[in-house]
């Protein structure tokens, strides 16, 4: 079972070995590099969860406005969110070394 396992752990030199994200660096930066990747993935499908159910919200106004707006805002506030962890990952990204 082992062997069938290694068969998608990426192979790494001097690190530690992982089937889903690839290789890490010991110590915190290594955990932080991961903990970055997995909030990567869960604010990216976050988002795109959230402009999926604006989008519907928009198309089920029926010409309300106050729906409108609502469903409006919501993307906005999405947009604005998607930026905001761009700056957070660009900053992380400065700060680790070799990341």
């Amino acid at each position: 079972m082992l062997e069938t396992l290694r068969i998608f752990a990426e192979e790494c030199s001097g690190g530690v070995q992982t089937a889903l994200f690839g290789c890490y660096k010991d110590g915190i930066w290594g955990i932080l590099e991961l903990v970055i990747d997995v909030m990567t993935v869960g604010i990216g499908a976050a988002a795109v969860l959230g402009i999926v159910i604006s989008g519907i919200q928009y198309m089920t106004a029926s010409g309300d406005p106050a729906a409108m707006t609502k469903a409006k805002r919501r993307l906005v506030e999405i947009v604005i969110g998607i930026l905001a962890y761009g700056v957070f990952y660009v900053f992380f990204k400065w700060l680790i070394p070799n990341f």
